[in-house]
């Protein structure tokens, strides 16, 4: 059997806490709305739109379940998050989720 440093059984506490879906989520969803926002300030995108963004890219509007659901459907982790963030904004800002950026610019991030 193959020690993977981030597999549970053996992983600190802190790397737990960071490679956990609910934290995976938060931080792939910092990384959207910095994107908007930097995508925002240089007229890349509406400033309304990149501030909708920024609002609405937490847990709080973008739920797990939500994500999941469609990620069953797409087969697409990115795909299902951008859906799922699309689906929470408002006035047409979500069409700018994820702009000009591909699914590893956000995994890696």
């Amino acid at each position: 059997m193959a020690i993977h440093p981030i597999e549970f059984r053996y992983g600190t506490p802190e790397m737990k806490a960071v490679w956990e879906q609910e934290s995976k989520l938060e931080n792939m969803l910092k990384v959207e709305a910095a994107l908007a926002k930097a995508e925002g300030e240089i007229g890349l995108i509406p400033k309304e739109a990149a501030d909708e963004i920024n609002r609405k890219a937490t847990t709080e509007y973008v739920k797990q379940e939500r994500v999941d659901e469609i990620e069953r459907a797409t087969n697409h982790d990115i795909g299902a998050l951008m859906k799922a963030l699309e689906e929470v904004c408002d006035n047409n800002a979500g069409e700018y989720v994820h702009y000009g950026s591909t699914s590893n610019d956000i995994i890696d991030s």
